[in-house]
């Protein structure tokens, strides 16, 4: 069977780290998607985005700078202190091979390429590290000096090249579908099938029917529906269908889809990744307390000792590598459970809300403490709605989410829509919005802050040109703690240019620059106009977010994840 070359996808990636309007990406990756054999849109696709599997699989090699000195040095055969040298000079492992390689010719392929990475990656158990270099350098040794450098970029997960998902799933709708305008119905059914290979593949073969032939289905998550924010309660009864009101209480944990397959669990963030092993004793529970054996349920995991919900803060204290056995006795969790996507081989999401909630129920052991059902009031009065929210509050809760129970309530996956509307106690007059940024850089602190950030330049994600938007300059809120904690996380994510999607004006412009990949939670005042941030900018003017307080960092979240422009558009014009 035919397949792409490798070189031309590493042409590709060169003449895209020049252009930096999406559409530009745009029509060029749609005039490559055209011309490759449709067996290899699925590899071309997930390097694009900088992995070599989904999003929802591993893509990490287990291999960092130090490794990929010595395998530079093995593949082409290097003193590793000079590799180091030219490393630190130019800062970045994809230029340092490209220097030192000087194959002219190579015959690797995409899928070759993927292939051999992918074996990397399943490299485990003893010895497994020197295996991996071992392949790596192999891998290297046989490419050219433009294949070596997109191939290490790769493997140490640092190709940025600037194209986002959406970027490419509107190149698949113009390559496949003969109409850019398909682009919403292309970003639907990817909320659905997260695999963003496989749809491309199944695009490429079967034109827009491609997109049309994927449902929920074990072992693959779906994007999480969100809910819609108000500013004050009377826009509830304005927004929500039915003839009567539904209210869960809103946790504030780790958004989490259960997948149950007969015995085999897996558990996945709201960023698509598989969380499973984090959380051994909630596999348990739902081993036990979950009576269906095929199922996908929607819940939030939260740290719970002594009948008290714990801080999302110490829920985070789970996400680790090591020590899992430690902090499952140190920091015990439940969860609380409030929609079903799939049962038994039939998907749910079609399914009117009232209709899935029923159905929950049924498949949750109900005195179970540990696999719980979201606290819900139904009513017809809105009083009763108020006082439930109140009730949310005294509990120590964020407030309630608001559901419509209409025969249109169905699962939409990815989006944030009217069907569901979430009310916090930070929207109760007189008190501050709250929001989620993807901080972009920061700015050298001074005084008792010298040697670390000062304050931290904030965006957010603008999904109609898939661009990150400045949005805040935030420099309160910092405890000793988060300085040292936060520094440490930002240092693996420096880069030492402007991220291309990024949009910052000069004023703001930051000592430092990072991927836009850490997501903080802050509160702010009010949304005003202002010449130095470029969010909806217009006639020079951006929102920014008056003295804006950081609260915490949110590594449940993507950059995708953030408030959008949209959303903050709405709040400015209530």
């Amino acid at each position: 069977m035919k397949t792409a070359s490798f070189h031309k996808f590493a042409k590709l990636c060169k003449q895209l780290e020049k252009l930096s309007s999406s559409i530009s990406m745009r029509e060029k990756l749609e005039d490559y998607f055209k011309k490759i054999p449709k067996s290899s849109i699925k590899y071309a696709s997930y390097f694009l985005m900088g992995n070599i599997n989904p999003k929802y699989k591993s893509n990490d090699l287990g291999i960092g700078d130090k490794t990929a000195v010595k395998i530079v040095a093995k593949a082409f055969d290097k003193d590793e202190k000079k590799v180091k040298k030219i490393f630190n000079e130019k800062g970045d492992m994809g230029n340092v091979v490209e220097k030192l390689n000087k194959r002219k010719r190579s015959s690797l392929s995409l899928k070759e390429v993927h292939n051999t990475l992918d074996n990397i990656q399943k490299t485990s158990g003893k010895g497994s590290q020197e295996k991996k270099k071992e392949k790596l350098a192999d891998l290297l040794k046989n490419s050219t000096s433009l294949e070596a450098k997109y191939i290490i970029r790769t493997a140490l997960g640092v190709l940025r090249l600037g194209v986002g998902d959406k970027t490419i799933l509107e190149s698949f709708a113009g390559a496949f579908t003969k109409d850019i305008k398909n682009k919403n119905i292309v970003e639907n059914s990817y909320a659905v099938c997260t695999d963003i290979g496989e749809l491309g593949e199944s695009l490429a073969k079967n034109g827009l029917e491609g997109a049309k032939r994927f449902s929920i289905t074990l072992g693959r998550p779906v994007q999480a529906m969100l809910a819609q924010r108000v500013k004050k309660a009377s826009d509830i009864l304005e927004k929500i269908e039915g003839d009567k009101l539904a209210a869960e209480y809103k946790y504030d944990g780790e958004r989490v889809q259960i997948h149950k397959d007969g015995k085999k669990i897996q558990l996945f963030s709201r960023r698509l990744e598989d969380i499973t092993h984090q959380y051994p004793d909630l596999v348990e529970y739902i081993k036990k307390y979950i009576k269906a054996k095929k199922t996908v349920i929607d819940g939030e995991i939260l740290a719970y000792k002594k009948g008290k919900i714990l801080s999302f803060q110490k829920l985070m204290h789970r996400r680790r590598k090591h020590d899992i056995e430690k902090y499952r006795k140190k920091i015990p969790v439940v969860v609380f459970v409030f929609d079903i996507l799939y049962l038994n081989g039939k998907s749910m999401l079609k399914k009117p809300y009232p209709e899935r909630r029923k159905q929950l129920a049924k498949t949750i052991d109900t005195n179970s403490k540990k696999v719980r059902l979201a606290e819900r009031k139904t009513s017809k009065k809105f009083d009763e709605i108020k006082d439930f929210f109140e009730e949310a509050i005294d509990e120590g809760l964020e407030g309630i989410i608001v559901k419509s129970t209409s025969k249109n309530s169905i699962y939409q996956p990815g989006k944030r829509g009217w069907l569901w509307i979430k009310w916090k106690k930070e929207y109760a007059e007189g008190m501050q919005e709250s929001f989620d940024v993807v901080v972009v850089g920061s700015y050298h602190g001074k005084g008792r802050r010298k040697g670390m950030f000062g304050a931290l330049l904030c965006a957010v994600y603008n999904n109609e040109n898939d661009k990150f938007e400045t949005f805040s300059k935030v420099g309160a809120g910092f405890t000793d703690e988060d300085f040292e904690t936060i520094g440490k996380k930002l240092k693996k994510i420096k880069v030492k240019e402007k991220p291309k999607r990024l949009k910052v004006n000069k004023k703001m412009k930051p000592d430092i620059y990072y991927d836009p990949k850490m997501v903080i939670e802050v509160i702010g005042a009010e949304i005003t106009r202002s010449p130095a941030h470029t969010a909806a900018e217009k006639k020079g003017k951006g929102l920014a977010l008056r003295f804006p307080r950081f609260q915490n960092t949110r590594e449940d979240k993507s950059a995708r994840d953030t408030t959008t422009v949209k959303e903050i558009k709405s709040l400015k014009n209530k």
